[in-house]
C-alpha cells in the first residue's frame, strides 16, 4: 500500500474550495435475452441429467466448470444446497443486453460453495471468471475454511491473464456472503478483480462493474479490491485507467487482514454506503494451521491509488487499527487526483479520519464527520509532496483525551480548512504554516486560539447530542440546535456538491459551518451575564467566606485560595428563571469539590452541580433551607489541576448537566420548588479556579 515515508512532525487544519461534483456511473438491471437456464442440486441432482430444469438438475461443480456457456444462459444453484472441495471455475462470455446470470432458487439459505483447499493454476478461489465478459454472480455464500497449505485464495476471484487477456465489459458481484478464506498475499482476499501477468503477456481492462451488497467477513488478504499488474511492468500502458465504470456499493466488509476497500488504476469509480469494521491484522484465525499470513505494516479502510475523479460517499468505517504505521478510515494515497470524499462517518480508527500521500492534487475532503478516531498521526496526515488539498465543512469531534495534531499542511502545496467544526476535548493542537490557510472554521475546546483564522467562531456549537452518534445511521445527532454560534457564519463555496450531510439544499441564506445546513428558525440566545476576569477584576460578585481574587496563571481567573469551610462567590439577577450557566473550573487540591450555583437565592437556597474529585463524579444538589440534599450522580473522571466546562441548564423543574460539552446527567424534578435566582460558584474546603463564566437565556 503506501509507501511508508518518514513523517515531518506538523500540527494543523484545513480550508476548502470546492469541486464540481464528478460523472457517477449508473447500473440498471440487464435486459435478459433468451439462453439455456441450468439447474445444480447438490442432493439430488445428477451430472447425468440434462440439467435444464429443476427436476433433471446436475449435482456438481465440475459438471458446470465442463460448459461453455452462451450469452443469455442461466446457472442456478439451489437454495440450502452444499459444495465442499468443490468451485467454480466459469466459461464463455455473455454479450450486451444479454449476459450469464449465476443465481441460485428455491427456498431456504443461499447455496454453499466451500471449495476448502483446491486450486487451479495455483489460485484457490469458489468462483473464477478467467478472461470473461458479461458475467453476473449472485447470492451465493463462499468459504474455504483454515488450511495449512499456503495458497493464493480469493472468495470470488476475476482474472484477466495470458493468451485470453484482454479488455473486459459487464461483471456483476451482487448479494454474496464470503466469509473465512485466507490467502497468502495482498492480491489475495474476498472479492478481488486482478489483471496479471508480466510484460510480454498481454494486459487486461475491465469497464462496467458493479460490487454490490456482498459481505466479506475474516478474510485475507484484502476485502475488496481492483489490482492491476501495471505498475510492474513497464510496456503495460493502463496504470491509471484499467478499470472504468465501477460502483462499489452497499457492501459489508469485517475482520480483514489487510485492507477494506481498495481501488487502484480507476477513473472515476463510485464507492458508496459501504461499511468497513476491524480492518488491519484482524482475522480470526488458529495460528497453528494458518501461519502463513503476510506481515502487514500499513492499512487504510477504505481507499484510492493511482485513481482520478474517485467519489467515496455515505460510508461508514470504524476500528481500523494502527500496525507499524497509517489505520486511518480514509486515504487519497499515490496519484489520486480530483477526487472526493464526502457524507462519510468514521470513528474510532486508530490511525485518524485522512491519510494524503504524495503525487496527490485537487482532492476534496467535505461534509464528513469523525467521532473520537484516535490520532496516531494526527486526524489530518499529509504527506503530499505537490497539489492541494481542500477540507471544508466536517466536524472533527474528540472527546477521547487524544493529543497530536488536528490538522497539517503540505510539504509544497496547499491545504485549505473552511467552515469545519473542530470540537477538541483532547490536548490536540492545529498547524500554522505558510502551506494551511484558514477560513470561516468553529473551534471549541483546546486551543481554540491556535490556529490563524480570521473568521473563526469559538464556542459550543450545539450539536443536537454531539459524540452520541453510535454510526452513520444515527448521524442526526450532529445536526445544529437553533441556537448554534455555526449557523451562517460559514463562507460560501462554489460547486460544493450540493447538499449537506443530510440532503438538505446548499445554502439556506449565508452558509453554515460543518456538516448540518439548518433549515429552521434559528433562535438567537441572549447572554444574560459573562465573565471572564480579563479586566483583572471581579466586580459583580458578592463573595461568602473564603479568600477570592483575580490571578493570572497564563490566564485571568478568578481563585479561591482558602481551604477549611464553605466558599460561595454568587453574581446575576434574583428574578432570572431558565436559562444556563457554564464556566471552567479547576480543582487546585486533590480530592476537593467545586462547583457552580443557580437559581440561588441565599446560601441556604440554591441548586449546585458540582465536580467531585474524591469519588471521580460529577454530583447535583439541592440546597433548601440549609439542608443540602443529594439528587443525582454521575461517574466521571475529574483531574485535579485540570480545568473542565462544567454547565447546567434548567428549565422549569428540569436540569441537564454537560461536562466538556456533552451531557451527563439530567434530572426532572419539582418546578415549584426554587424557582428563581442568581448564578454562583462554590466549593467546600478546596482550593479552586474558575474562568470563563456565562449565563444564556
Amino acid at each position: 500500500m503506501k509507501a511508508l515515508l518518514i513523517k515531518t512532525s506538523l500540527i494543523f487544519l484545513v480550508f476548502a474550495l470546492v469541486f464540481v461534483a464528478p460523472w457517477s456511473p449508473i447500473h440498471t438491471p440487464s435486459v435478459q435475452a433468451a439462453g439455456t437456464t441450468y439447474y445444480v442440486d447438490a442432493a439430488a441432482g445428477n451430472d447425468a441429467n440434462a440439467g435444464t430444469s429443476s427436476s433433471t438438475a446436475w449435482r456438481t461443480l465440475p459438471k458446470v466448470n465442463s460448459i461453455v456457456f452462451s450469452p443469455g444462459d442461466r446457472i442456478l444453484l439451489k437454495a440450502g444446497s452444499i459444495w465442499n472441495s468443490q468451485y467454480l471455475d466459469l466459461q464463455g462470455s455473455g454479450t450486451s443486453g444479454s449476459p450469464i446470470v449465476v443465481d441460485s432458487y428455491g427456498s431456504g439459505s443461499k447455496p454453499l460453495i466451500n471449495f476448502g483447499d483446491t486450486e487451479v493454476e495455483g489460485d484457490g478461489f469458489g468462483v473464477r471468471l478467467k478472461n470473461v465478459s458479461y458475467w453476473e454472480v449472485n447470492n451465493l455464500e463462499i468459504t474455504s475454511g483454515q488450511h495449512a497449505t499456503d495458497r493464493k485464495r480469493s472468495g470470488i476471484l476475476v482474472l484477466g491473464e495470458g493468451a485470453g487477456a484482454g479488455a473486459f465489459r459487464h461483471i456483476y458481484i451482487r448479494n454474496n456472503d464470503i466469509h473465512d478464506v485466507f490467502g497468502t498475499n495482498r492480491r489475495t482476499g474476498g472479492i478481488n478483480f486482478y489483471a496479471r501477468g508480466s510484460n510480454w503477456m498481454a494486459e487486461s481492462t475491465w469497464d462496467d462493474v458493479l460490487i454490490e451488497n456482498n459481505t466479506v467477513i475474516n478474510v485475507a488478504d484484502t476485502g475488496i479490491q481492483i489490482m492491476t499488474d501495471a505498475f510492474a511492468n513497464a510496456s503495460w500502458t493502463h496504470k491509471f485507467n484499467a478499470f472504468t465504470n465501477v460502483v462499489i456499493r452497499d457492501n459489508y466488509v469485517e475482520r480483514i487482514h489487510r485492507d477494506g476497500i481498495l481501488v487502484r488504476a480507476a477513473i472515476s469509480p463510485l464507492i458508496e454506503y459501504n461499511t468497513t469494521n476491524e480492518i488491519g491484522v484482524s482475522c480470526d484465525v488458529n495460528t497453528s494451521i494458518v501461519n502463513y499470513l503476510d506481515p502487514i505494516y500499513v492499512v487504510a479502510a477504505q481507499w484510492a491509488y493511482a485513481t482520478t475523479g474517485a467519489v467515496f460517499q455515505n460510508n461508514e468505517a470504524f476500528n481500523t487499527r494502527v500496525i507499524n504505521g497509517d489505520g486511518q478510515a480514509w486515504d487519497f494515497d499515490i496519484d489520486v487526483y480530483n477526487s472526493i470524499y464526502q457524507y462519510n462517518f468514521s470513528h474510532h480508527n486508530e490511525g485518524g479520519a485522512l491519510l494524503v500521500m504524495n503525487n496527490t492534487d485537487g482532492n476534496v475532503f467535505r461534509y464528513n464527520i469523525s467521532q473520537n478516531d484516535g490520532d496516531a498521526f494526527g486526524t489530518f496526515d499529509v504527506i503530499n509532496n505537490g497539489g492541494n488539498l481542500y477540507v471544508y465543512n466536517n466536524v472533527i469531534y474528540r472527546t477521547n483525551g487524544t493529543y497530536n495534531h488536528l490538522t497539517e499542511g503540505s510539504n509544497t502545496g496547499m491545504v485549505y480548512y473552511s467552515n469545519n467544526i473542530f470540537y477538541n476535548m483532547g490536548s490536540g493542537n492545529y498547524t500554522v504554516s505558510p502551506r494551511v490557510q484558514y477560513n470561516n472554521n468553529l473551534f471549541y475546546g483546546a486551543n481554540t486560539g491556535t490556529a490563524n483564522d480570521a473568521n473563526k467562531v469559538i464556542g459550543n456549537p450545539l450539536f443536537v447530542n454531539g459524540g452520541a452518534a453510535t454510526g452513520i445511521a444515527t448521524a442526526d445527532a450532529y445536526k445544529l440546535t437553533s441556537a448554534s454560534p455555526a449557523i451562517n457564519k460559514g463562507r460560501t463555496l462554489t460547486s460544493n456538491g450540493g447538499s449537506d450531510f443530510f440532503g438538505n439544499p446548499l445554502y439556506n441564506g449565508v452558509p453554515d459551518i460543518g456538516v448540518h445546513e439548518y433549515t429552521g428558525a434559528v433562535t438567537v440566545p441572549i447572554t444574560l451575564f459573562t465573565d471572564n476576569f480579563e479586566d483583572e477584576n471581579a466586580n459583580g460578585w458578592t463573595t461568602i467566606g473564603g479568600s477570592w481574587a483575580v490571578q493570572n496563571d497564563g490566564t485571568f481567573s478568578y481563585v479561591q485560595n482558602s481551604m477549611s469551610g464553605e466558599f460561595i462567590a454568587y453574581a446575576g439577577d434574583g428574578s432570572w428563571s431558565d436559562y444556563s450557566v457554564e464556566a471552567d473550573i479547576k480543582i487546585n487540591s486533590n480530592g476537593g469539590n467545586a462547583g457552580i450555583l443557580f437559581r440561588y437565592q441565599d446560601a441556604n437556597n440554591f441548586y449546585m452541580l458540582r465536580l467531585n474529585d474524591t469519588s471521580d463524579t460529577v454530583d447535583l444538589y439541592k440546597k433548601t433551607a440549609g439542608t443540602l440534599q443529594l439528587l443525582t450522580s454521575v461517574s466521571s473522571p475529574i483531574s485535579a489541576g485540570q480545568f473542565i466546562r462544567l454547565k447546567a441548564s434548567i428549565s422549569g423543574g428540569n436540569i441537564t448537566g454537560y461536562v466538556n460539552g456533552t451531557t451527563i446527567l439530567t434530572w426532572i424534578g419539582n418546578p415549584a420548588e426554587l424557582q428563581t435566582g442568581k448564578i454562583g460558584l462554590r466549593s467546600h474546603s478546596t482550593l479552586a479556579s474558575y474562568d470563563n463564566v456565562q449565563v444564556i437565556q
